[in-house]
């Protein structure tokens, strides 16, 4: 299923990149039109803390030096804490965000956004390449469709609760079973059950510990 969206995704007469990437938050497909948006949905689709991600989802109008524009944002979350501000995020490379002009853009559309009720985000690729996340988000994601047992998860969060910080490989001979791999410790990373310092890459030998707010 296509989330709906107000853009036309297309690279009719353009050397543009787009594409659709699955959203397990959405249960459809959620649209991009550069491989920086399509990296930065996947930093949102791994993050806990929120319910609902939107691609291209809506226009809004803003004014600048004057003059009234349409303006239609590359993402639109939704946190599960509902009393935090729905969230605008555009996606830029580092050149562009850095550029004047575009920063002048970009505090009208913020105002205008604020008036409105939401909260407005630049994200650069320093922001979403940079250090071993991304790497890991997307060997992780490939671990999306392991199922861990409230069994295994409340025996885990025994273990860490003691404050106890241990690595991946350990915890997969500790509580290893038929049930239980490192594929399922995997997939506990990447819902943020477990968590870990995001400028290590994922490895066997990774430090993690239970995250904060983790329920079994």
């Amino acid at each position: 299923m296509l989330i709906p969206s107000v853009r036309k995704i297309h690279n009719h007469n353009s050397k543009k990149v787009i594409g659709l990437s699955y959203s397990y938050k959405m249960n459809g497909q959620i649209p991009w039109e550069s491989t920086l948006e399509r990296d930065w949905l996947l930093h949102l689709e791994a993050n806990p803390a929120i319910r609902e991600i939107y691609g291209q989802p809506r226009k809004f109008d803003y004014c600048l030096d004057g003059e009234w524009h349409w303006y239609t944002p590359d993402f639109e979350v939704h946190w599960k804490d509902k009393s935090r501000l729905v969230t605008i995020y555009e996606v830029k490379s580092d050149e562009v965000a850095a550029d004047t002009t575009f920063k002048s853009k970009a505090n009208a559309i913020g105002l205008r956004l604020a008036t409105l009720g939401y909260e407005y985000i630049v994200v650069d690729s320093k922001l979403i390449r940079s250090g071993n996340q991304l790497a890991n988000l997307n060997f992780l994601k490939h671990y999306v469709d392991v199922f861990v047992t409230q069994r295994d998860r409340q025996h885990i969060a025994n273990f860490l609760s003691q404050g106890t910080a241990c690595r991946l490989a350990w915890l997969a001979i500790r509580f290893g079973n038929k049930d239980l791999t490192l594929a399922g410790l995997y997939r506990l990373l990447w819902e943020g059950w477990l968590d870990y310092d995001k400028r290590e890459k994922v490895t066997p030998l990774l430090t993690v510990h239970l995250a904060e707010g983790a329920r079994i």
